[in-house]
């Protein structure tokens, strides 16, 4: 099930930030899909900072949406794939700051990829509402 209150928040949030990075000088020419990637890189890095030391692989499932997966995952194990589709949907159940916390608690390669894709998912998402 998924909590709209929380997905919303997020959506608008990141919207914004990705206006106002839009506006800096700099990033006028920057493709929105490497926007939405430098807006969430933070919140994960803090995130992973907090919770260096802390291990927790548990996750919940949810057979909310199928997810676009990162095509260098191709040729991984089930595992690592069904472990990043768990975490791009719980985005939309659990909000992103909670599904980061997931995240930074699983290998590397795990959480470049569910970066990755949830940039994708997210790019998607902003693109259908016509906030980017």
């Amino acid at each position: 099930m998924f909590n709209y209150n929380t997905l919303e928040k997020d959506i608008e949030k990141l919207s914004r930030e990705i206006a106002e990075k839009k506006n800096i000088p700099e990033h006028k020419e920057t493709p929105e899909r490497e926007l939405i990637k430098q807006v969430i890189t933070p919140l994960v890095l803090q995130t992973k900072r907090q919770a260096a030391g802390t291990v927790n692989n548990s996750q919940s499932a949810s057979d909310a949406e199928e997810t676009v997966l990162p095509d260098y995952l191709k040729d991984s194990p089930a595992e690592t794939k069904l472990q990043v589709e768990k975490l791009v949907k719980s985005v939309f159940s659990d909000g992103l700051e909670k599904t980061v916390k997931k995240a930074v608690s699983s290998n590397a390669f795990v959480l470049d990829a569910f970066h990755d894709a949830l940039t994708d998912k997210l790019y998607d998402e902003l693109k259908a509402r016509k906030l980017i």
